[in-house]
């Protein structure tokens, strides 16, 4: 029996009173390092030890698989439950254990595989060029955001076609259609599927909805900022305008407006649910006073956000530090020696924060000159290499043979001699008998292909059907060793290099998480390759993080939830942060300013920050304004720093500029930017034309309006 919950040593007084919250609707406002998790964590004991309510009763949901999973250790020390009753998960699990329990309900099949990102830009590749529009103006990844971001707003196909306003929307609405269909046809849905029909599921099934809410007493809710309207309608269905509903948050922290978070989701909670009490946590527990007024001194310019003013008992603490550098080598080399520098702060302890992937490599660099080892957060994940998709591939043809994607990702891998005809030949079959490979791998002996090939599909169908009969019988593992045998994949790796040995290691490291998956003390009973296949599409890349390994470099938006002794946050320069996406949107403005203040609040001890005077950008140097956030600083409360190769004979006006001293929107310091110029005389500026920028480079006119000055 764990010893009693001594609440009162465990929590400080607000915190006491969000875990002690009788009934009704409840926001909690949870500044940095204010201890959300803990409450999160102690209301669930209190709710089961103190009130007597069943532990399987009370949910909790969050946004990422590690952060689930820290909060469900935690859970189970406090009740002294192994494993513990309650489900502690993501959105995304939560809403896949209603649609396999009953999405059949509205028409959604019960062995549904999950794409995933790869397999969605390859649907909509394939949309696109059944809709005859060419990728180079549409561009894949541009075409599933939009598709994506009306699923969140829980807008389907039809509704999308209907209401399509521009051009851009009217030409997506065919393919989001189309796309649809793809997903159907191979018995699939997407990540925004899931919340997307789990809504639709408790709209439409109200003795679904009514079962729910008898059992689920309490929701609790982490992360409340980061809910778009599918979670938060989500959320309204499992509980109720008046539940018992506990949602923790901070707007400060919310930066994923880009994929469809709503802020007014914590701004205007008490209009969503009346009569809430709303509760705020400013004593922080992570960060010195030093760190906490420089970050509340940037993020206080936001007009979207509910007052608070975080204190600490870490009085003082260091100055945070700004290095001002020549370049992004040069920015590189100052963070991480500062980092690497620091007394009694190992390097596993320190992280250096970029708004993009494509900043890491000046990082990377540096670590590999000096031999310092660091963690890429973010790089290619485990189970997106291509040997590993290939072995998910065929475990989802075992569970759905209706799954073209996966059909056509190994139908000749490893290479049995299926070419680009017979495979042409096999897709004009499927077309004929409604879409399905798997139906028309089934009448290939009708003589219509090549020898080869023709004997080769019969051979593949053969495969897989005789493995799916043996899936019905061998556990887990052993499926995967005779999946390994049968298809003879190794031998694809046989090459004695280097590569080939990284890709057989990884082929033995998926055998082990196999076989590990099939050992967790919290499996339910059931289908474990269903399980499995659903445990491996929703891994997150921030969930195989080895904190140990070194530095740790990561985006911003990576970093949400983690803390370090020390960070440092780089590229603080117009274009990047603020990023150039947010230009001339003030919310957008606002969450760039949101993120830069996460960064800083993920330091425990030391702070600094980075930017440069040029960047090399497509290979090229362009000069670079400061970003506008570091004069939104008090400036006596930072130590600056400046590169020495500034003063010899460089710091020109634009340097000077740069520095933020009379910096206008121009390089030159408030007077006009430096225009375009035409590449040949006579012609001037015209439609076509190409033309030369002394900053952007080269270019072709698009476009020309206005005349003279106003050109």
């Amino acid at each position: 029996m764990p010893p009693a919950l001594d609440l009162e040593t465990a929590l400080n007084p607000q915190q006491l009173e969000a875990v002690q919250h009788g009934t009704g609707p409840q926001l909690v406002l949870a500044g940095a390092g204010s201890g959300k998790t803990r409450v999160i964590t102690y209301r669930v004991a209190w709710l089961v030890r103190e009130m007597g309510v069943p532990a399987n009763s009370v949910v909790a949901v969050t946004f990422t698989n590690k952060a689930a999973g820290e909060m469900q250790e935690r859970i189970e020390r406090l009740l002294g439950v192994t494993p513990l009753p309650s489900f502690v998960g993501t959105f995304h699990r939560f809403a896949l254990g209603l649609l396999r329990r009953w999405g059949s309900r509205i028409g959604v099949p019960s062995g549904f595989v999950i794409f995933d990102r790869d397999d969605q830009i390859a649907a909509v590749k394939k949309a696109l060029k059944e809709e005859g529009i060419a990728e180079s103006s549409f561009q894949p990844r541009q075409v599933l955001s939009a598709i994506s971001a009306a699923k969140n707003r829980l807008i389907g196909p039809a509704e999308y076609e209907s209401s399509a306003g521009g051009f851009y929307e009217r030409k997506v609405a065919p393919v989001y259609r189309r796309y649809q269909t793809l997903l159907q046809q191979s018995s699939a849905v997407d990540f925004d599927d899931m919340l997307r029909l789990a809504v639709r599921l408790l709209d439409d099934e109200e003795e679904v909805r009514e079962r729910l809410r008898n059992r689920i007493a309490y929701l609790l809710v982490d992360e409340f900022q980061d809910t778009n309207h599918a979670q938060m309608r989500l959320v309204h269905q499992v509980i109720g305008a008046d539940g018992n509903l506990t949602a923790v948050g901070d707007e400060d922290q919310g930066i994923y407006r880009w994929r469809g978070a709503d802020l007014d989701n914590v701004l205007e909670f008490e209009r969503y649910f009346e009569g809430a009490t709303v509760r705020k946590l400013e004593r922080n527990y992570r960060s010195t006073q030093a760190i906490l007024d420089t970050a509340a001194a940037l993020v206080e310019h936001n007009q979207r956000r509910r007052p608070k003013r975080l204190w600490t008992d870490l009085e003082g603490g260091e100055a945070p530090e700004l290095y001002r550098g020549r370049d992004e080598g040069d920015e590189a080399r100052w963070l991480v020696s500062a980092l690497k520098d620091l007394p009694d702060t190992p390097l596993s302890q320190t992280a250096i924060l970029v708004r993009t992937n494509a900043q890491t490599r000046a990082f990377e660099e540096e670590m590999m000159r000096r031999g310092l080892p660091y963690e890429l957060v973010g790089g290619v994940r485990f189970y997106e290499r291509a040997e590993i998709k290939d072995l998910v591939a065929y475990l989802r043809l075992l569970r759905n043979p209706s799954d073209n994607l996966a059909i056509l990702r190994v139908l000749n891998q490893p290479p049995r001699g299926i070419g680009q005809a017979t495979r042409a030949l096999l897709l004009a079959e499927a077309d004929e008998l409604g879409g399905s490979i798997w139906a028309a791998l089934g009448r290939v002996e009708d003589g219509s292909y090549p020898r080869r090939g023709g004997l080769a599909l019969v051979a593949f169908r053969k495969l897989i059907e005789e493995l799916r009969k043996a899936a019905e019988d061998l556990p887990l593992p052993a499926l995967l060793d005779r999946l390994l045998d049968d298809t003879r994949y190794p031998e694809l790796y046989q090459n004695d290099n280097p590569e080939s040995e990284a890709r057989l290691e990884n082929l033995r490291e998926f055998l082990t998480a196999a076989q590990e998956f099939t050992e967790r003390p919290d499996r339910a009973e059931g289908d474990t390759l269903a399980e499995f296949l659903d445990h491996v599409a929703l891994v997150s890349d921030i969930d195989s993080w080895h904190k140990d390994r070194g530095l740790t470099l990561m985006t911003l938006h990576s970093a949400k939830g983690l803390e370090f002794d020390a960070v440092a946050v780089a590229g603080l320069e117009e274009g990047l942060l603020p990023h150039a996406n947010s230009r001339g949107e003030p919310d957008d403005l606002e969450e760039e300013r949101r993120l830069l203040y996460v960064g800083m609040t993920r330091a425990r001890k030391r702070l600094f920050l980075g930017c440069c005077r040029r960047r090399r950008i497509a290979g090229r140097y362009q000069d670079q304004d400061e970003s506008p956030f570091i004069q939104e600083i008090p400036q006596d409360s930072l130590v600056v720093h400046e590169s020495p190769e500034l003063f010899h004979g460089r710091r020109t006006a634009g340097v000077h500029d740069f520095f933020g001293r009379g910096r206008g929107r121009g390089r030159g310091g408030g007077g006009p930017a430096p225009s375009f110029e035409p590449e040949s005389s006579g012609g001037g500026l015209r439609r076509g034309g190409r033309v030369r920028h002394p900053t952007l480079g080269d270019g072709v006119v698009l476009e020309v309006e206005g005349s003279g000055d106003d050109l």
